[in-house]
């Protein structure tokens, strides 16, 4: 569901093994769970040509890269500064634009590890990049949840969390969620950078 505003890798030490270092490109994975109940194996290319397809059905948009990451706190950060350089690598833009961006990113990919079944060490989020006439467009797949769906829902004042959408809404130009039983829970959001 898309909205033009949304409502609704040596020898590793201790430290390695702590915090596993982000997936490279294209990773040889296998097959992936895609469900909570473990069955519905898919393979890890069938993921990506999903993911590249889901791309260029938005606004023409043109893919630029995606990685993995596992889904651990970290991985927010990591995911951050990866599509900052892989932004700076095709357009000029704002300081104010690249912030924006980063903050976006670091909010819907810590979602994805907070609500999603993706928000363990051994699991992975994907993360793509693309553009569009102006856009920004910056999507993160995960396996989903049979509890969580990412949606803006009121909260009250002493809560601490809940707020994520309602940032994401306000900050972003358009932002929005699909889910394939097969591919997992996709969520993407867009910024104007011109």
């Amino acid at each position: 569901m898309g909205h033009s505003k949304a409502t609704s890798p040596g020898e590793a030490t201790p430290a390695d093994q702590a915090q596993p270092a982000p997936l490279t490109q294209r990773p040889v994975l296998g097959t992936v769970q895609t469900d909570s109940q473990g069955g519905g194996a898919v393979s890890r290319e069938a993921v990506y040509e999903a993911f590249e397809a889901m791309l260029q059905r938005w606004n023409g948009l043109r893919f630029l890269d995606q990685r993995d990451f596992y889904g651990v706190p970290q991985s927010a950060s990591d995911a951050r500064h990866w599509v900052l350089n892989v932004l700076s690598a095709h357009i000029t833009t704002s300081a104010e634009v690249l912030e924006t961006v980063e903050l976006l990113v670091s909010e819907v990919v810590t979602n994805s590890i907070l609500h999603s079944d993706s928000g363990h060490p051994d699991e992975i989020i994907t993360v793509g990049v693309g553009l569009g006439d102006g856009l920004v467009h910056v999507e993160v797949i995960d396996k989903g949840s049979a509890v969580n769906v990412p949606a803006m829902r009121p909260a009250d004042s002493d809560s601490l969390g809940g707020r994520g959408p309602a940032w994401v809404d306000f900050l972003s130009s358009a932002w929005g969620t699909d889910y394939d039983p097969e591919i997992g829970r996709a969520v993407w959001v867009q910024l104007t950078y011109r």
